[in-house]
């Protein structure tokens, strides 16, 4: 991950960037942050990076594994109808299964990057120790590189992903790209940049999700050591989530919420942004809540048997 990072931030910033469009920026008013405007270069980078990265995986890694996979359910379809079902849209599932799998590739990739510049941040306590976060006040208007990473390639990613979504996915993935692009560029003004890594402990469920997802789309269903794998990676799964998203999410807000009390009457304080960020904080919150609330009557179901329950239909009778 270090090369990875050090190579994308250390590619210079080109002239017509410098010369042509920060000036352009500025003289119209677009963007007025200098940490934004200083790390455009490495953003739009980035941006390309990912999507380069994707492209290989949806068109050239990919597609022989979507093809070996729609082969085996066709071949283990337990209907003729199911079974040319497949056959007559082969071609079509195997795309839309190769974009999606390289879509969620990169979303891993993100995730090992972030939580690689977090934990930098945090097992350095000379950057994130007391010393340099000794009171609200600097956890709010403060910045230092390792941090400004964090939100760089946050703004850089959800940028990727909002485009991204807007042609392969839905419109409600699409405006949580645009909003998390939103609430990442705060973060780079700079403001309340030191939470960035904080509430980016969240990444260290996603992970699992992913492996869930692949696992669901790629193992076979019938396979008695997928089911163990997926079943154990659950449980895991259930455990973080558990720690990272509720109990470490809800303090980490009231920790923000107190912060931003505190400096409520500096002049850089920014209300509509404060607004904007505890908003987004607590949905999130709350749909961590839901979320793991559904996976816990999920895991129940399925060990009680009750989700594979079905109540018997009536059959009609001919006269």
């Amino acid at each position: 991950m270090k090369l990875l990072v050090d190579f994308l931030t250390g590619l210079p910033q080109p002239v017509f960037i410098r010369d042509t469009v920060i000036p352009f920026l500025l003289d119209h008013n677009l963007l007025t942050s200098k940490s934004v405007l200083d790390n455009i270069h490495t953003i739009i980078f980035v941006v390309c990076f990912y999507h380069v990265v994707y492209l290989i995986g949806a068109y050239i890694v990919f597609p022989p594994l979507s093809r070996f996979k729609i082969t085996y359910d066709e071949n283990h379809a337990k209907t003729e109808e199911i079974r040319s079902h497949i056959h007559d849209t082969r071609e079509k599932k195997v795309k839309h299964l190769s974009i999606q799998a390289s879509i969620h590739f990169i979303s891993f990739l993100q995730t090992l990057v972030v939580l690689y510049l977090s934990f930098v941040f945090f097992l350095n306590p000379e950057i994130s120790g007391k010393e340099s976060y000794p009171d609200s006040d600097s956890r709010i208007f403060g910045e230092v590189r390792e941090t400004q990473l964090v939100c760089l390639f946050g703004l850089a990613y959800f940028l990727w992903d909002a485009y991204i979504s807007a042609v392969h996915s839905t419109l409600a993935f699409a405006i949580h790209g645009i909003v998390s692009t939103g609430a990442y560029y705060i973060g780079m003004k700079p403001y309340l940049q030191y939470y960035a890594p904080v509430f980016l402990m969240f990444e260290l469920s996603n992970p699992f999700l992913n492996v869930r997802w692949y696992g669901l789309k790629f193992f076979p269903s019938d396979n008695k050591i997928s089911e163990v794998i997926l079943m154990l990676n659950n449980l895991i799964l259930m455990i973080i989530f558990f720690f990272v998203r509720i109990l470490w999410g809800w303090y980490q807000t009231y920790m923000l919420i107190f912060d931003f009390w505190v400096v409520r009457n500096d002049p850089r304080f920014m209300l509509v942004d404060t607004v904007i960020v505890v908003t987004c904080n607590l949905t999130i919150d709350v749909l961590n809540i839901v979320w793991f609330t559904m996976m816990v009557k999920t895991a129940v179901q399925v060990l009680t048997g009750s989700k594979d329950k079905k109540k018997p239909s009536k059959e009609k009778k001919n006269k």
